[in-house]
């Protein structure tokens, strides 16, 4: 059964308004930091800029927007699972880290966690221990992670994997994580 846009964006909004209910820690992490993850930008010694790949139908969120740039890929450009034949979306904030925090992308809103599928096929929450173009205070400094923001952040990524999509994505980055290391913190 296909889902219209509307009901898409009014489950998205769903999801948002979740996860707004809960933060990584009891104070802004923003001021450890200088919301550097909000203000990061491409110089002469970093070459990538900070852009923030959506989810399926997390586009939506974004069609009227006049702080976030939203742009797309071919999903051929760049390595995505074969699965994801549309466009890829990603989106930008046009002025860091003043952007309307209401629709500010569910990576963001679940990050320093992102989803991984262990080889055995069980489900967990890991630290994004990505390489970044910044250091982020929170994982450097080991910083407990409230009990709350890891249940919920869990919660919402056990629904959201029940896309076919999104599964094939966190499938493929957990496996690309699997090759990089083994020294992944789980977290849940």
């Amino acid at each position: 059964m296909e889902i219209s846009a509307k009901q898409m964006k009014k489950s998205i909004k769903r999801i948002y308004n979740r996860l707004d209910e809960v933060s990584p820690v009891d104070f802004d992490c923003g001021t450890l930091c200088g919301e550097v993850c909000c203000v990061y930008d491409a110089d002469e010694t970093h070459t990538e800029e900070l852009v923030l790949y959506l989810l399926p139908g997390e586009e939506l969120m974004y069609e009227n927007s006049n702080e976030f740039e939203l742009y797309y890929m071919d999903s051929s450009e760049i390595k995505y699972p074969h699965s994801w034949k549309d466009s890829i979306y990603l989106v930008k904030c046009k002025n860091p880290p003043k952007c309307d925090r209401s629709i500010r992308p569910i990576q963001c809103r679940t990050f320093p966690l992102v989803p991984h599928i262990s080889k055995n096929g069980e489900f967990h929450l890991v630290l994004d221990e990505s390489e970044f173009p910044y250091i982020c205070p929170i994982i450097r400094d080991h910083i407990k992670l409230n009990d709350d923001f890891i249940n919920v952040t869990y919660e919402i990524w056990k629904k959201l994997i029940t896309n076919p999509l999104v599964y094939d994505l966190v499938d493929m980055d957990s496996k690309d994580r699997d090759k990089r290391t083994s020294d992944y913190k789980i977290v849940i």
